[in-house]
Protein backbone atom coordinates (compact mmCIF):
# COMPACT_ATOMS: atom_id res chain seq x y z
CA UNK A 1 0.00 0.00 0.00
CA UNK A 2 1.02 3.63 -0.52
CA UNK A 3 2.03 6.08 2.19
CA UNK A 4 -0.02 9.26 2.18
CA UNK A 5 0.98 12.72 3.42
CA UNK A 6 -1.05 15.81 4.23
CA UNK A 7 -0.04 17.56 1.01
CA UNK A 8 -0.92 14.48 -1.01
CA UNK A 9 -4.32 14.17 0.64
CA UNK A 10 -5.10 17.82 -0.08
CA UNK A 11 -4.05 17.41 -3.71
CA UNK A 12 -6.21 14.31 -4.17
CA UNK A 13 -9.23 15.85 -2.48
CA UNK A 14 -9.06 19.27 -4.17
CA UNK A 15 -11.03 19.43 -7.43
CA UNK A 16 -8.46 20.27 -10.09
CA UNK A 17 -10.54 20.12 -13.23
CA UNK A 18 -13.46 22.40 -12.44
CA UNK A 19 -13.98 25.63 -14.31
CA UNK A 20 -16.56 27.50 -16.32
CA UNK A 21 -14.57 27.57 -19.55
CA UNK A 22 -11.99 25.30 -21.08
CA UNK A 23 -8.55 26.92 -20.78
CA UNK A 24 -6.09 27.06 -23.67
CA UNK A 25 -3.36 24.68 -22.53
CA UNK A 26 -0.26 23.20 -24.08
CA UNK A 27 1.37 19.96 -22.97
CA UNK A 28 5.16 20.00 -23.16
CA UNK A 29 6.72 16.51 -23.11
CA UNK A 30 9.43 15.63 -20.64
CA UNK A 31 12.31 14.71 -22.95
CA UNK A 32 14.82 12.38 -21.32
CA UNK A 33 17.05 11.39 -24.25
CA UNK A 34 19.93 11.85 -24.45
CA UNK A 35 19.71 13.55 -21.03
CA UNK A 36 16.83 15.40 -19.33
CA UNK A 37 17.40 19.06 -18.61
CA UNK A 38 18.25 20.04 -15.05
CA UNK A 39 15.44 22.62 -15.19
CA UNK A 40 12.86 19.93 -15.92
CA UNK A 41 14.18 17.65 -13.18
CA UNK A 42 14.02 20.52 -10.67
CA UNK A 43 10.48 21.34 -11.80
CA UNK A 44 9.40 17.75 -11.24
CA UNK A 45 10.98 17.82 -7.77
CA UNK A 46 9.11 21.04 -6.93
CA UNK A 47 5.83 19.48 -7.96
CA UNK A 48 6.49 16.29 -6.01
CA UNK A 49 7.35 18.33 -2.91
CA UNK A 50 4.23 20.46 -3.39
CA UNK A 51 1.97 17.40 -3.52
CA UNK A 52 4.02 15.36 -1.05
CA UNK A 53 4.11 12.32 -3.29
CA UNK A 54 6.62 10.15 -5.14
CA UNK A 55 9.69 12.37 -5.50
CA UNK A 56 11.70 9.14 -5.35
CA UNK A 57 9.92 7.91 -8.48
CA UNK A 58 11.43 10.53 -10.80
CA UNK A 59 14.36 8.25 -11.84
CA UNK A 60 11.88 5.36 -12.29
CA UNK A 61 9.69 7.52 -14.51
CA UNK A 62 12.73 8.35 -16.62
CA UNK A 63 13.47 4.65 -17.09
CA UNK A 64 9.82 3.97 -17.96
CA UNK A 65 9.88 6.72 -20.59
CA UNK A 66 13.07 5.30 -22.08
CA UNK A 67 11.45 1.85 -22.16
CA UNK A 68 8.35 3.18 -23.91
CA UNK A 69 6.08 2.42 -20.95
CA UNK A 70 5.23 6.00 -19.94
CA UNK A 71 4.93 9.56 -21.21
CA UNK A 72 5.02 12.65 -18.99
CA UNK A 73 3.99 16.18 -19.92
CA UNK A 74 4.32 19.54 -18.21
CA UNK A 75 1.13 21.59 -18.39
CA UNK A 76 1.31 25.22 -19.52
CA UNK A 77 -1.27 27.87 -20.31
CA UNK A 78 -1.03 29.64 -23.63
CA UNK A 79 -0.96 33.42 -23.22
CA UNK A 80 -0.76 36.32 -25.72
CA UNK A 81 2.98 36.51 -25.04
CA UNK A 82 3.72 32.78 -25.13
CA UNK A 83 3.52 29.96 -22.62
CA UNK A 84 2.93 30.52 -18.92
CA UNK A 85 5.11 29.06 -16.21
CA UNK A 86 4.45 25.40 -15.55
CA UNK A 87 1.02 24.92 -13.98
CA UNK A 88 1.31 21.18 -13.31
CA UNK A 89 1.96 17.79 -14.88
CA UNK A 90 0.20 14.69 -16.15
CA UNK A 91 1.31 11.28 -17.39
CA UNK A 92 0.16 8.39 -19.54
CA UNK A 93 1.18 4.88 -18.45
CA UNK A 94 1.14 2.13 -21.09
CA UNK A 95 2.22 -0.78 -18.88
CA UNK A 96 1.64 -1.44 -15.19
CA UNK A 97 3.06 -4.91 -14.48
CA UNK A 98 1.63 -5.04 -10.94
CA UNK A 99 -1.95 -4.74 -12.26
CA UNK A 100 -2.73 -5.25 -15.93
CA UNK A 101 -6.28 -3.93 -15.45
CA UNK A 102 -4.63 -0.51 -15.06
CA UNK A 103 -2.41 -0.52 -18.16
CA UNK A 104 -1.43 -3.39 -20.45
CA UNK A 105 -0.88 -1.82 -23.86
CA UNK A 106 2.88 -2.43 -23.82
CA UNK A 107 2.71 -5.68 -21.84
CA UNK A 108 4.51 -8.63 -23.41
CA UNK A 109 2.34 -11.02 -25.46
CA UNK A 110 -0.07 -12.62 -24.78
CA UNK A 111 -0.90 -10.14 -21.98
CA UNK A 112 -0.87 -7.07 -24.22
CA UNK A 113 -4.18 -5.26 -24.60
CA UNK A 114 -5.63 -1.81 -25.13
CA UNK A 115 -5.65 -0.35 -21.60
CA UNK A 116 -3.65 2.75 -20.62
CA UNK A 117 -3.71 4.85 -17.46
CA UNK A 118 -3.89 8.61 -17.01
CA UNK A 119 -2.08 9.41 -13.78
CA UNK A 120 0.34 11.75 -12.08
CA UNK A 121 -2.09 14.64 -12.47
CA UNK A 122 -1.00 17.59 -10.36
CA UNK A 123 -2.00 21.24 -10.62
CA UNK A 124 -0.39 23.90 -8.43
CA UNK A 125 -2.99 25.23 -5.95
CA UNK A 126 -2.90 28.75 -7.43
CA UNK A 127 -4.02 27.35 -10.80
CA UNK A 128 -6.82 25.09 -9.58
CA UNK A 129 -10.53 25.60 -10.33
CA UNK A 130 -9.74 26.97 -13.79
CA UNK A 131 -10.50 23.76 -15.69
CA UNK A 132 -6.81 23.03 -16.34
CA UNK A 133 -6.91 19.50 -14.94
CA UNK A 134 -9.95 18.51 -16.97
CA UNK A 135 -8.49 20.07 -20.12
CA UNK A 136 -5.27 18.09 -19.62
CA UNK A 137 -7.24 14.85 -19.17
CA UNK A 138 -9.21 15.53 -22.37
CA UNK A 139 -5.97 16.15 -24.26
CA UNK A 140 -4.49 12.87 -23.00
CA UNK A 141 -7.64 11.03 -24.02
CA UNK A 142 -6.98 12.25 -27.56
CA UNK A 143 -3.33 11.23 -27.38
CA UNK A 144 -4.28 7.79 -26.02
CA UNK A 145 -6.69 7.27 -28.91
CA UNK A 146 -3.95 8.26 -31.37
CA UNK A 147 -1.73 5.58 -29.81
CA UNK A 148 -4.45 2.99 -30.42
CA UNK A 149 -5.73 2.63 -26.86
CA UNK A 150 -9.22 1.22 -26.36
CA UNK A 151 -9.71 1.92 -22.63
CA UNK A 152 -8.37 4.64 -20.34
CA UNK A 153 -8.13 4.06 -16.60
CA UNK A 154 -7.40 6.30 -13.62
CA UNK A 155 -7.76 6.16 -9.86
CA UNK A 156 -8.65 8.55 -7.05
CA UNK A 157 -9.57 8.43 -3.38
CA UNK A 158 -12.88 6.56 -3.21
CA UNK A 159 -15.03 9.41 -1.94
CA UNK A 160 -18.29 10.47 -3.53
CA UNK A 161 -17.39 13.81 -5.07
CA UNK A 162 -13.98 12.61 -6.25
CA UNK A 163 -15.60 9.71 -8.12
CA UNK A 164 -18.53 11.80 -9.43
CA UNK A 165 -16.13 14.32 -10.93
CA UNK A 166 -14.70 11.63 -13.19
CA UNK A 167 -18.08 10.06 -13.82
CA UNK A 168 -19.17 13.39 -15.29
CA UNK A 169 -16.29 12.97 -17.76
CA UNK A 170 -17.57 9.55 -18.83
CA UNK A 171 -15.58 7.26 -16.51
CA UNK A 172 -17.12 4.31 -14.67
CA UNK A 173 -15.80 2.69 -11.53
CA UNK A 174 -14.70 -0.93 -12.00
CA UNK A 175 -13.14 -1.73 -8.63
CA UNK A 176 -12.19 -0.35 -5.22
CA UNK A 177 -9.03 -1.34 -3.37
CA UNK A 178 -7.30 -0.39 -0.15
CA UNK A 179 -4.33 1.69 -1.28
CA UNK A 180 -3.24 4.06 1.51
CA UNK A 181 -1.86 3.11 4.93
CA UNK A 182 -4.37 3.41 7.77
CA UNK A 183 -1.82 4.92 10.17
CA UNK A 184 -1.09 7.74 7.72
CA UNK A 185 -4.75 8.42 7.04
CA UNK A 186 -5.70 8.49 10.73
CA UNK A 187 -2.64 10.61 11.48
CA UNK A 188 -4.01 13.27 9.15
CA UNK A 189 -7.30 13.32 11.02
CA UNK A 190 -9.09 11.56 8.15
CA UNK A 191 -11.39 8.56 8.33
CA UNK A 192 -10.65 4.99 7.29
CA UNK A 193 -12.66 5.60 4.10
CA UNK A 194 -9.69 7.62 2.83
CA UNK A 195 -7.60 4.41 2.68
CA UNK A 196 -9.49 3.24 -0.39
CA UNK A 197 -8.95 4.13 -4.04
CA UNK A 198 -11.61 3.95 -6.72
CA UNK A 199 -10.37 2.64 -10.06
CA UNK A 200 -12.26 3.99 -13.06
CA UNK A 201 -12.27 3.27 -16.77
CA UNK A 202 -13.57 4.85 -19.96
CA UNK A 203 -13.88 3.17 -23.33
CA UNK A 204 -12.60 5.30 -26.19
CA UNK A 205 -12.67 2.75 -29.02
Amino acid sequence: MTEITKNQAEALLTPQGEGNTSPDIQLRPWIVDPEPSEADIEELKRQRVACGWHQERIPVWREEIQSGFRYIWFIHLRTPTGLSETTGMISLCLYEPSDLTIANMRAPPPQAGGRVEIGGLFIYPRYRRRGIGEAAIRELERKAEEHGAAVITMNTIALGENVRRYERMGYQQYKTEKKYLLKDVLGLGLTEDHCYAAYLEKKIA
